[in-house]
């Protein structure tokens, strides 16, 4: 009696779905579209962060921002990818908000819409899977926008005081007279002004970006990242203040000359420093210094 014979057929692997691939050719002409859409505000943007004090890192967030999906380049090709027409719905939104933007003069909302545009084509293209995939570094992006004008209208003078109250409060606690004027602080030798500069603004939007990246690159809860986010504002100012206690206890005890000039000059990186310190000092007591494995 013969054995039967199993004949067996070979499954082809099955590949994820590429329903939506686009040519490099068509990703070409999309890039050129969007270069021309908003090349007005690029130029305008690129000239901004080279006078501007506050927003000299925003040449830095886009290539974070490309360095992170370039990290993630083995997931992605992993991912499915299909057309998703919710992102053309964002994509005609954000150039709808463009061309308002562009017609009132209001940059910073052609930033946005940019923003917006990017994301709405990697979901227009990729789909939800890849539009979750790459939320963090296309929204980080936000952080290249300048919003100096308005957040210098709206905080600059808030600031001021708050940290000649606090850089005050602090000369006062050891034992130096001192009489706190608005933004001015006055020992019985030396005057120091709180200026827009020394305010704290500058750091507060460095630090934030900052932040921003810490908490999406540690292995945590979201909340614990949101806190983190959060506490950049805190200590952002507190660094700051500090900046201004050890100007006038310098300008009081050694000389104004000194105060102002060298240490003013190096004291721009003593607030950095003491504000990326303050971040990893929040970061260990919430627990979470550990860096995912994907980054």
């Amino acid at each position: 009696m013969s054995t039967p014979v199993i004949e067996r057929t070979h499954q082809p692997r099955r590949e994820p779905h590429d329903g939506g691939t686009v040519s490099v050719p068509q990703l070409i002409a999309l890039a050129v579209a969007v270069l021309l859409a908003y090349g007005h505000f690029l130029l305008w943007m690129v000239d901004w962060w080279w006078r501007s004090q506050y927003y000299g890192h925003g040449f830095l967030i886009p290539i974070i921002s490309g360095y992170l999906i370039w990290r993630q380049r083995e997931s992605l090709r992993k991912l499915p990818r299909e057309h998703f027409s919710p992102g053309l719905t964002i994509i005609i939104a954000s150039l709808l908000v463009h061309l308002g933007a562009t017609l009132g003069d209001i940059h910073f909302l052609s930033g946005f819409a940019l923003v917006g545009t990017i994301f709405g084509l990697v979901v227009w293209i990729g789909g939800r899977q890849w539009g979750w995939a790459l939320a963090f570094p296309t929204g980080f992006l936000l952080f290249m926008v300048p919003l100096d004008r308005l957040l210098v209208d709206q905080l600059a003078q808030p600031l001021q005081v708050f940290s000649a109250r606090m850089a005050g409060g602090v000369v006062a606690a050891i034992g130096t007279d001192v009489i706190i004027e608005g933004t001015l602080i006055h020992t019985p030798i030396y005057t120091f002004e709180v200026a827009i500069p020394c305010s704290g603004l500058k750091s507060t939007i460095a630090m934030t970006a900052l932040a921003a990246l810490f908490a999406y690159l540690v292995v945590a809860p979201p909340w614990k990242r949101l806190f983190l986010f959060a506490a950049a504002f805190p200590v952002a100012l507190l660094a700051n203040a500090a900046r201004i206690f050890a100007t006038v206890v310098l300008g009081t005890t050694l000389s104004p000359a000194l105060a102002e000039g060298f240490f003013h000059s190096i004291s721009g990186i003593l607030v950095f420093l003491l504000g990326l310190s303050g971040l990893f000092g929040v970061g260990r007591l919430l627990g979470c210094l550990q860096l995912r494995d994907d980054m």
